[in-house]
């Protein structure tokens, strides 16, 4: 089988892989920044913005997925489409990044970031114990 012919300027809207990498980008940073909200709260002076900052900057994509993947029955069922979110869009990720057959179109970049608004929305929604559950399954490793 031939590699496919390099892209050309006409092939812009064809292959949407800098979408899809914005929306998986999206998913985990609002995993990040709900962290961060519900660990360090509001910011108050520069101790509680860098507390906040820490938080946010510590998740880990494989152990955010891994840790939700594992405590997905333990959830709510709109933090259970969200890590099924967070799971889809990093597998397409790495198809886009690394099958340079698969060609994402504008109107599947479109369908992914209407659905990440839509789970984003709802996984906000859960309740605060819940949220503090998936912070720290999230950013704390078991021994």
């Amino acid at each position: 089988m031939r590699p496919p012919p390099a892209p050309t300027s006409g092939d812009a809207g064809r292959n949407s892989h800098p979408n899809l990498s914005l929306q998986c980008y999206a998913v985990f940073h609002a995993l990040a920044a709900s962290n961060a909200d519900v660990l360090a709260g509001p910011v108050y002076d520069s101790l509680t913005a860098e507390a906040w900052v820490r938080i946010y900057r510590g998740l880990n994509h494989n152990q955010a997925r891994s840790q939700l993947q594992q405590n997905r029955s333990r959830f709510s069922a709109n933090v259970q489409v969200f890590a099924d979110l967070l799971r889809d869009l990093q597998n397409e990720r790495h198809n886009a990044d690394y099958n340079p057959l698969k060609i994402f179109t504008a109107q599947t970049a479109a369908t992914w970031l209407n659905k990440a608004d839509i789970v984003i929305a709802n996984f906000l929604q859960a309740s605060l114990s819940e949220r503090v559950a998936v912070a720290i399954f999230t950013l704390v490793r078991t021994r």
